[in-house]
Formats: C-alpha cells, structure tokens, sequence
C-alpha cells in the first residue's frame, strides 16, 4: 500500500472480505467453520499495525456476536471495533451509499487487498 498520510477509520466487512461468505441463515455452526482469507487478513492487521482503526462492519446479527468474536480471535484477525446488524444486500437492495458529514472513500473488495491507487471513475453525488 502507499503510504499514508495520517491515520484513516477502515469499516470492514467479514463474509467473502476476510473469510468465505457465510450467509446469516447458515447458521453458527457455519460462520465458525468459515475459511479465512490468509491475505485480507494479513492486510486487515497491516493497516490496523500502521495505526488505523479497523472496524468490522458486519451483516452478521447480534446472535452471532459471541462465534464472530472467537473467530476473529483464532484467526488473530487485529481490529478495534465490531459492527453487526449491517443492512443486507439482498433482493432489490444492490447497492450501499453513505452519506457522511465527513470524507467517505468506498472501496469495493474484489477478491484481493491489493496496493490503493488513485482512479477517475463515474460516481453517484449530490448535485452542486
């Protein structure tokens, strides 16, 4: 990654970001098998390292709260804070838009953490 100028808040989802997507009605059992991303994790700790806030921002319900916790930790998965409850993306719900106060970057994850770069791309704003 390039280097950062001063530190940054990363929100991060879990299912088929830092291990295989488990959907909710899989089950608990399911979401404690889940494999993980060797990479994103070793990328989740490396920005969390470098001193950034890493929370985890999960569609995952409170009642996985207590296996998504123990997975975190038996995968040595770094981060500060965890958010369940993340609305689903499912039905006629494809998309997240954040409206901030503050500057928001959204990255969508493809299947690696690769370097960060700079791109010009068509975006969805507020009109002037």
């Amino acid at each position: 990654m390039e280097e950062q100028k001063g530190h940054k808040i990363f929100l991060i989802d879990m299912d088929g970001t830092i291990c295989d997507n488990i959907r909710n009605e899989a089950g608990i059992a399911a979401m404690a098998a889940a494999k993980p991303y060797p990479d994103s994790i070793a990328m989740v700790n490396k920005l969390h390292d470098e001193g950034n806030f890493i929370c985890i921002f999960t569609a995952r319900t409170d009642e996985h709260k207590q296996v998504t916790e123990e997975w975190l930790k038996e995968h040595k998965v770094k981060y500060d804070q965890i958010i369940l409850n993340k609305p689903r993306k499912i039905g006629k719900y494809t998309e997240y838009h954040w409206i901030d106060d503050a500057k928001v970057k959204a990255t969508t994850y493809k299947g690696a953490f690769t370097r960060f770069v700079k791109k010009k791309v068509e975006i969805d704003a507020f009109e002037d």
